[in-house]
């Protein structure tokens, strides 16, 4: 184990105290309660006004309601596992191990049945919230001749201060100060925090997606604006606004996917799933950050925040059901982005094109249908998964078909708007150049399939074009196009 601090004299005594360990924050990085609170709240909203009601009756009364409208699944709840190992050693030295917690009892008794290195477990029983004071009482008494307890947060201080022996998991810095100045106290182990909370919070909100909304400029440089400060100025504007609204939306994503991101390989280690960032906060900063971005769209153009009112209704209706549905969850992804094309129009104060609206329909399509595409022939592979719900393995014909087709409707509508619109215009003079753009896209387009179709794309091939050094290359050969013609 690594980072654990261990006096040397943690294992002399030849009989070991009973250790009482803590839950919330102690043995699991989250909060049991925030947790059930968030689960009822996503699972029936109509219920909250009724498990509120229940605050006066004290917290341990609230603790069991919300357990009953939203029953622990201890399976997923991320545990401290470097702490549990050592709780694991501990046991297998002699050590009695009991859970104590002001977790509601039914939280207590999931928890140590998942785990099984418990001789008891203890929690609050709808009366008692067996918490600070009323549990350093509680385990004195159970525990006459002495204990060693494990907690973490400012309200174990009354239980370390009973304590023979205690162990520091994960406190915060001034906790983990007032713990070593207890007289008398001997520290047995200490599991230092580690917290980053900016580096979570811009993982959380998907800082690096923002980059899709740079589709905003695209109609303001088609638009030939870029002259124009206040259009540049509102699509800035925009771009930030539409970067805290969808991020509002990829937190709630993490909170309702919970359960199944706590079971992914990779997806666990996000910083609301691995209990970094406490899922009410999460709920919370979700719900700032929307109201942010459309408060301040509603400031900008009453358009644009009905347009990230639209947004925002799409993708979650996307990420509860649309998702699951073979080939209508491509053309949602396709349809969002295009509305980041639509939102860009009216920021820069250009007439809307149905050439561009058309074009970027079936691109867009096309590029969703890419990335499912080379899930579906990875999960073909021997001893591999299906990418999708809603998919069968066998779908892959119709990805690659739908997608070649939409790709080429975007080429053709792409040459057809050069020759229609774009080169009678007046608005370049030497138009003879936009007809790169099409071949360049044309390579694009069949090189990012290509790597689909083998299995190498993994990634959103808007996110994947952003790293790849090919498509920068085609990339500044259609804007090297575009500025010859003008």
């Amino acid at each position: 184990m690594q980072d654990v601090q261990v006096a040397s004299a943690a294992g002399s005594a030849a009989s070991p105290l009973p250790l009482a360990v803590d839950l919330d924050g102690t043995l699991l990085t989250t909060d049991t309660l925030h947790e059930g609170l968030v689960a009822a709240l996503l699972r029936d909203p109509a219920s909250v006004p009724a498990l509120l009601a229940t605050l006066p009756k004290g917290r341990a009364a609230f603790k069991r309601r919300v357990s009953r409208a939203a029953p622990a699944n201890a399976a997923v709840l991320p545990l401290r596992q470097d702490f549990v190992e050592w709780l694991e050693a501990q046991r297998a030295d002699g050590r009695r191990l009991h859970l104590v917690t002001a977790a509601d009892q039914s939280v207590a008794d999931a928890v140590a049945a998942h785990l099984d290195i418990f001789d008891s477990a203890t929690g609050s029983d709808g009366t008692r919230n067996l918490k600070g004071p009323e549990k350093a009482a509680w385990l004195r008494e159970r525990f006459p001749a002495g204990f060693a307890y494990a907690g973490d947060s400012r309200a174990d201080l009354d239980v370390f201060a009973e304590a023979d022996e205690i162990v520091l998991v994960a406190p915060k810095p001034d906790v983990a100060a007032a713990a070593r100045r207890i007289p008398d106290v001997e520290i047995l182990a200490e599991f230092p925090r580690h917290a980053s909370p900016i580096r979570d919070w811009i993982g959380a909100m998907r800082i690096h997606q923002w980059s899709k909304n740079a589709l905003l400029f695209v109609p303001l440089i088609l638009g030939h604006k870029l002259g124009d400060p206040s259009a540049i100025l509102d699509c800035v504007l925009g771009l930030l606004l539409m970067g805290f609204t969808a991020s509002g939306t990829y937190l709630l994503n993490d909170i309702a996917d919970l359960p199944s991101d706590r079971l992914h390989r990779s997806k666990r280690n996000r910083a609301i799933a691995a209990g970094r960032i406490p899922p009410l906060q999460g709920l919370a900063g979700a719900i700032a950050l929307i109201l942010m971005g459309l408060l301040g769209g509603l400031v900008l153009s009453p358009a644009f925040a009905l347009g990230l009112l639209a947004y925002v209704v799409t993708s979650l209706t996307y990420s509860a059901y649309l998702k699951r549905i073979p080939l209508v969850d491509t053309l949602t992804i396709g349809g969002l982005f295009t509305l980041r094309l639509a939102l860009g129009v009216e920021l820069a104060g250009v007439p809307y094109s149905p050439w561009l609206m058309a074009f970027a329909g079936f691109f867009f399509f096309s590029c969703a249908l890419a990335k499912r595409h080379g899930e579906l022939q990875e999960a073909r592979m021997p001893g591999a998964g299906l990418a999708r719900r809603g998919y069968e393995t066998e779908d892959w014909p119709l990805t690659l078909a739908f997608g070649a087709a939409a790709a080429l409707a975007a080429l053709q509508i792409m040459i057809l708007y050069v020759a229609n619109e774009a080169a009678p215009s007046r608005l370049y003079s030497h138009p003879a150049w936009l007809y790169v753009a099409p071949a360049a896209l044309s390579a694009w387009l069949v090189r990012i399939w290509m790597l689909a179709h083998r299995r190498v794309l993994r990634d959103d091939p808007v996110v994947f074009a952003l790293r790849d050094p090919w498509s920068w290359a085609i990339g500044a050969v259609i804007a090297a196009a575009i500025i010859a013609a003008l």
